[in-house]
């Protein structure tokens, strides 16, 4: 079995994305709250304040964003504004072999939250798709606990493959994990961290480019601004997708924006924080900072509370975000956002059930697993209800379409 990362050096990645230095970290109390400030040092002589500001003067200088960087941005966004094509270097692979008589196991962070239910549909969809004789979904409610006993039941019921999904701490059913990959079942860690960030105690982690949203989040901002943002970011702490999408934001707003033409300020909150008391913090950090232009939320769970902030503030600030479930379509399709980096759960099932073929197969692994975003808003998704004959039910397939889902069929059975 495969160990990819010790717990120690994940904590510290984790803790490094936790600490969103790109963004000044607001975890005092509401009324410790501050004004931000640039979030990039310079180095000046502090003897002398006239040298301090022509240093300042020089540095925003050589690191402001030009008109065709802008451009560029807003080229590379462009790229995700309609229905992505299926795409793939993975090779054919023989489904009804690999699967025969195989059993797989999903267990996910929480069977309650709206976007892991909708994974789970799909993923057995896939699942059966692909052949699998058995399936199992394991019945957790986002506590230790429940995980732990799904990763028992996994041994028990003899299952081949584990796929652990969504925000799973794995340092704190590190045991069970082990038990299952030492009685010889492969242990999959999915939805959670991106390309090149292998998740610990798992023996394989899907490669997602989720640090890509991050980065496409921070260029809206920018192109919108013309690269004078000031913005604040809300974050969920213990989300571990979450904190992989904030580091994508820090990587290209750290590059180009800071500390020549603006700042980020953070807000980092706990999950137990939504609906209680968050929109408090975020009201107090915009009746604070009155320079604030842009508002991103790199948790879907937390654009409610970001929505009724904003709201009650009376400012009229645009928010931006991620996510992929009916509640963040909706909050863009009524404009309660600006736009919505769409996640689409139908293509994430399928990337799951493939990837766990392939280790199955014992074959090569892609680099990255392709599951692709969309750059959504309030126009694009009524021009697409209005192509789909006016029907609104289901905006995954509407949004995404289904050509995946042939894709990967081809794939598998060809």
């Amino acid at each position: 079995m495969k160990k990819f990362i010790s717990a120690f050096l994940i904590a510290t990645v984790i803790l490094s994305a936790l600490s969103l230095s790109a963004c000044d970290d607001h975890h005092q109390q509401e009324s410790d709250i501050s004004a931000p400030e640039s979030i990039t040092e310079s180095s000046v002589d502090e003897s002398s304040q006239e040298s301090q500001e022509e240093s300042q003067v020089s540095e925003v200088s050589k690191t402001a964003i030009s008109s065709e960087q802008i451009a560029q941005m807003s080229s590379e966004l462009s790229n995700h504004y309609n229905i992505p094509q299926f795409e793939s270097d993975n090779p054919l692979i023989d489904a009804t072999a690999v699967t025969k008589g195989k059993t797989i196991t999903l267990v996910t962070d929480n069977l309650n939250l709206s976007y892991t239910k909708l994974v789970v549909d799909q993923f057995k969809i896939a699942a059966e798709s692909a052949g699998f004789p058995k399936i199992i979904v394991s019945k957790t409610d986002g506590t230790d606990t429940s995980i732990n006993e799904a990763l028992n039941n996994a041994v028990n019921d003899k299952s081949d493959i584990i796929v652990m999904f969504g925000n799973i701490n794995k340092d704190t059913v590190s045991s069970n994990i082990e038990y299952a990959q030492a009685n010889g079942i492969e242990v999959i860690s999915a939805g959670c961290v991106g390309v090149n960030q292998n998740d610990h105690f798992a023996d394989y982690t899907m490669p997602v480019d989720y640090q890509l949203i991050g980065k496409s989040l921070a260029q809206w901002i920018i192109v919108k601004t013309n690269g004078n943002a000031n913005v604040l970011a809300v974050n969920c702490t213990d989300s571990i997708l979450s904190n992989t999408i904030a580091g994508g934001f820090k990587n290209e707003f750290d590059e180009y924006i800071a500390g020549a033409t603006g700042y980020c300020t953070g807000i980092n909150a706990s999950s137990i924080e939504i609906g209680n008391g968050l929109s408090d913090k975020i009201k107090q950090a915009i009746q604070t900072d009155t320079n604030l232009n842009y508002i991103v939320v790199f948790d879907e769970n937390m654009i409610g509370d970001t929505v009724t902030a904003v709201s009650q503030s009376g400012k009229k600030i645009p928010i931006i975000s991620t996510g992929g479930s009916d509640n963040a379509f909706d909050a863009a399709k009524n404009a309660d956002i600006e736009m919505l980096i769409a996640q689409s759960f139908e293509w994430t099932a399928y990337g799951m059930v493939d990837y766990a073929m392939r280790i199955l197969a014992k074959t090569d692994l892609p680099k990255e697993q392709y599951v692709p975003f969309r750059i959504l808003t309030a126009e694009r998704i009524i021009d697409e209800i209005n192509n789909f004959g006016g029907l609104s039910g289901n905006f995954n397939l509407i949004c995404f379409g289904s050509y995946f889902e042939y894709g990967y069929d081809y794939l598998w059975h060809s």
